[in-house]
């Protein structure tokens, strides 16, 4: 999950009853040290707790990967630096109503509801960035980029974590 609070991006976690945390490795203002649940501070890695209503805007955002001309869900989840080092890569259909084409394209079948495959950089055609509004913020509706070709590669060495 993700937050704009005053005009800056964060990394964030929904907490009760309206507040949600915020995360930084700069600590900016209000921003107080990380503490583990061991009770462990961290001196590089902060946290600020605020209510929904002063952020400027709450969000998730979800992956699709294009591969043979179809829109993959990214069973990854997010994209780190881990796994486009290592070229991991793992798409999912829960479409099951047509197993022969996806083992035709080398799917397998993880379950009775998925399909998945494990594919490299350069089977990826695009990626489809959904950014998708929480809480307060819902009923904007959801933002939708498309990146092809040499644009993929730079979103792919800007991702930090």
């Amino acid at each position: 999950m993700y937050a704009i609070y005053k005009q800056k991006n964060y990394r964030a976690n929904k907490l009760f009853k309206g507040h949600v945390t915020l995360y930084s490795y700069s600590q900016d203002e209000g921003f107080e040290n990380y503490v583990s649940p061991r009770g462990e501070v961290s001196y590089d890695f902060f946290t600020k707790a605020v209510d929904i209503h002063e952020l400027d805007y709450l969000y998730e955002i979800d992956y699709e990967i294009q591969y043979k001309g179809h829109f993959y869900i990214f069973e990854n989840g997010a994209f780190t630096k881990r796994a486009i080092a290592e070229e991991a890569f793992y798409i999912l259909s829960d479409d099951v109503s047509n197993p022969k084409f996806f083992e035709g394209l080398g799917f397998t079948r993880s379950d009775k509801f998925y399909f998945d495959k494990k594919i490299s950089r350069s089977d990826i055609e695009a990626i489809k960035i959904i950014e998708k509004p929480l809480g307060i913020f819902k009923d904007q509706g959801s933002k939708v980029k498309i990146i092809e070709g040499a644009d993929i590669d730079d979103f792919l060495a800007s991702v930090k974590d």
